[in-house]
């Protein structure tokens, strides 16, 4: 929607832009999500309050969207992690005369590969993907992968604590078409009440497509290392949306080349889950838009793993290719421009 915003308050739909206090350059909505959380974004060796992103965020989105007499969209996946108090806030701060809470759903079984390549690109795992599996799929529950997997992936859950504060008549779901890419924009293009194909899929942006096991272990080695020397800032400029996005924003990777499997054990699992979730999810007599039974019938490439100790040197010399002056300027934070501006003057 960020990039469409021209095209969608033309049709009399609002999505406001956010800038990210730290660059001073736009943003999504991620970061009023975090702010509402009270969590910093990405990791921090010793996290303090400073680090939290600052609530302002939150409140200057919300302004926007609350000086703006039309309709307007506030959107991020961050969203689901929100507890019932700040759901509250959500629902207290936005002054329009009627809100929906939309929500979208993939198969769990197609998650689990995403959110764990999704980690490694933060730099938050230094554990092998069956071993993440294990921590997610134990019963108690106990390790934080677990904890903050089920926070945003426990359906139903989610689903419940926006009910909770939106009502039934409310809060909706939209499920994903795995064989129609189109059907999730064209679904909100409908229920925003959008000329068809406003929203689509661009073809010249980044493809984020998934990471290949050499790029997944390249990555990985790098994520072990990378928090004795540097933090959290420093891997957000060079690696989150330095290298990491230069190789998935390309399909230049060999046909050779092997994507992350999941085992038989946990494909297992993630179905029986799904399953449950159906039932509870249809228990809730919300709204839904799509076959919520299809969510039982997806795959994924089962089997096991091998991680190379030695990857392509034609895909360590894509990771060097991330590398642009503009883009590095760009993605530093206000302070460190400064502090060099006053070290040359």
């Amino acid at each position: 929607m960020n990039l469409k915003q021209k095209a969608l308050l033309e049709q009399g739909v609002f999505y406001p832009r956010v800038v990210d206090p730290r660059v001073a350059v736009e943003a999504d909505h991620h970061f009023a999500a975090i702010a509402l959380i009270g969590k910093p974004e990405g990791w921090r060796e010793e996290e303090s309050d400073a680090d939290v992103e600052p609530i302002e965020t939150w409140n200057e989105l919300c302004k926007e969207l609350n000086d703006y007499k039309g309709t307007s969209v506030l959107s991020s996946e961050m969203l689901c992690e929100l507890l019932v108090p700040q759901i509250q806030k959500v629902k207290n701060e936005t002054k329009a005369d009627e809100k929906d809470v939309i929500f979208t759903i993939r198969p769990l079984v197609k998650i689990l590969p995403s959110a764990y390549q999704q980690k490694i690109k933060f730099g938050q795992i230094k554990v092998s993907y069956e071993k993440w599996l294990e921590q997610v799929f134990d019963p108690n529950r106990a390790s934080s992968a677990a904890q903050q997997f089920w926070l945003r992936h426990d359906y139903p859950a989610v689903l419940q604590r926006w009910i909770d504060v939106f009502s039934i008549e409310h809060v909706g779901l939209v499920v994903a078409d795995e064989k129609n890419r189109e059907f999730l924009f064209e679904t909100f293009n409908q229920l925003l009440h959008l000329k068809p194909g406003t929203l689509k899929q661009f073809k010249n942006v980044g493809t984020n497509r998934s990471l290949t096991i050499d790029e997944g272990a390249l990555l990985m080695e790098v994520n072990r290392l990378y928090r004795k020397h540097r933090d959290w800032t420093d891997y957000k400029i060079f690696i989150r949306e330095g290298a990491a996005k230069y190789l998935t924003d390309s399909d230049n990777k060999s046909s050779e080349t092997q994507k992350l499997v999941t085992p038989q054990w946990a494909i297992d699992a993630a179905l029986e889950v799904t399953r449950k979730h159906i039932e509870q999810i249809k228990a809730l007599n919300i709204r839904i838009i799509g076959d919520v039974d299809s969510l039982a019938l997806a795959s994924v490439p089962n089997g096991e793993n091998h991680i190379p100790d030695v990857i392509p040197v034609k895909t360590a010399a894509r990771m060097f290719l991330a590398y642009s002056r503009e883009d590095i300027v760009k993605r530093l934070p206000n302070d460190v421009l400064f502090a060099e501006v006053k070290i040359r003057l």
